[in-house]
């Protein structure tokens, strides 16, 4: 994949030293430059893991469950309207310290007879806004995500590199500066419109400007987001 090859060959001492500084222009250096992030500074994530944080994530998020699983119920007879998969699914993505964790996840798309995937019309009225993620409150619940972390990633777009610089800090969540540039999940990277080595650039910015005020500003632009985007689909069927 162009960008995780990107990624791998990006001057490792400027993605662990300075973390924020993806440099395209250095594609063609060789990969030992990956195994000299080994020997470089070790990086200093702002983000704590304590105890009582996450504790107070999962309670905010198992009080939730109900909600979930009532929305879910709610949307069972217009996914099978819309689609001919399973209504619900799971899909295996890399988790904290690079463990396997298991995404649940709406069906909104349908394989064609060319064996092409083409969004439902479900998925058109959910993605866009962020309602095909809140299967994932129920992760958090279990302890496998915090509200406030890197989207997950699939293991084929990400290497050891990545786990020992983003996922040895944080577990994967919901809120992230990265959401807020490229859209909710992961689809801006499977459609080609941006690399794994700029994604990632953002997972690392997050962990070194990590604050309580910064959570809740990621958060209050998260929702001004999804609330445009409901705003503009509106418009767009009015």
């Amino acid at each position: 994949m162009p960008g995780l090859q990107g990624f791998r060959t990006v001057e490792a001492g400027v993605l662990v030293a300075k973390l924020r500084a993806v440099r395209a222009a250095q594609r063609a250096q060789p990969a030992a430059a990956v195994m000299d992030a080994r020997a470089a500074p070790a990086f200093k994530s702002r983000k704590p893991l304590g105890l009582l944080g996450s504790a107070l994530g999962r309670i905010a998020a198992c009080v939730l469950v109900p909600l979930v699983l009532l929305l879910a119920a709610l949307f069972l007879p217009l996914i099978l309207a819309s689609s001919n998969e399973f209504p619900i699914w799971r899909q295996r993505r890399v988790g904290y310290r690079g463990h396997d964790i298991w995404v649940p996840k709406f069906s909104t798309m349908n394989a064609a007879a060319s064996g092409e995937l083409r969004e439902t019309w479900f998925g058109k009225l959910v993605r866009p806004i962020g309602l095909d993620e809140i299967l994932q409150i129920l992760l958090i619940a279990k302890g496998d995500m915090q509200w406030f972390g890197p989207r997950p990633f699939l293991r084929k777009d990400i290497d050891e590199l990545y786990i020992e610089s983003v996922l040895s800090h944080t577990k994967p969540g919901l809120f992230n500066s990265r959401s807020l540039a490229t859209g909710i999940g992961n689809r801006a990277l499977q459609e080609g419109e941006v690399s794994i080595a700029e994604m990632i650039r953002y997972d690392l910015a997050d962990l070194e400007n990590w604050s309580f005020s910064y959570a809740w500003r990621l958060f209050a632009r998260t929702m001004l987001m999804m609330a445009g985007a409901c705003a503009t689909m509106v418009r767009r069927r009015a």
